[in-house]
């Protein structure tokens, strides 16, 4: 059997030794002026994009906190009417109750005082006593 070898990868590595010489192909032919201008505006670019990225996730950010704010405070005032609808509930069923016991707690509600009235004859829904 045959040794084997490890044969490393060559790295192409481009030899830049002068940063501020090496040129893009973008910018091959130009003069030097009109490299400084369009590099200028290549890097005005870059960060303007990178700052409106930036300003759009916070803004994005702000946005969820605020709502999530919101959403507590409404769960909060959502809870108070519910707690008070609950009462009121509790209470009118507590009066129907009552009423429905008999004269010994409550008198009223439903159609008894109209058939008494009517039955008496003077006034009610018609003369006469009948519904």
């Amino acid at each position: 059997a045959a040794a084997e070898q490890t044969v490393a990868i060559k790295t192409l590595v481009p030899r830049m030794e002068d940063p501020e010489r090496y040129t893009l192909s973008k910018d091959v032919g130009k003069k030097a002026v009109q490299v400084a201008i369009d590099r200028t505006r290549r890097e005005y670019k870059r960060e303007h994009k990178a700052i409106s990225r930036e300003l759009r996730m916070d803004a994005a950010f702000i946005e969820s906190e605020r709502r999530t704010d919101q959403e507590k405070r409404d769960s909060k005032e959502r809870a108070k009417r519910q707690k008070n609808f609950a009462w009121l509930e509790s209470e009118a069923a507590t009066l129907n109750q009552q009423v429905a016991l008999g004269g010994g707690l409550l008198k009223g509600g439903g159609t008894g005082a109209a058939r008494a009235k009517a039955k008496s004859g003077k006034l009610g829904i018609k003369k006469g006593g009948k519904f």
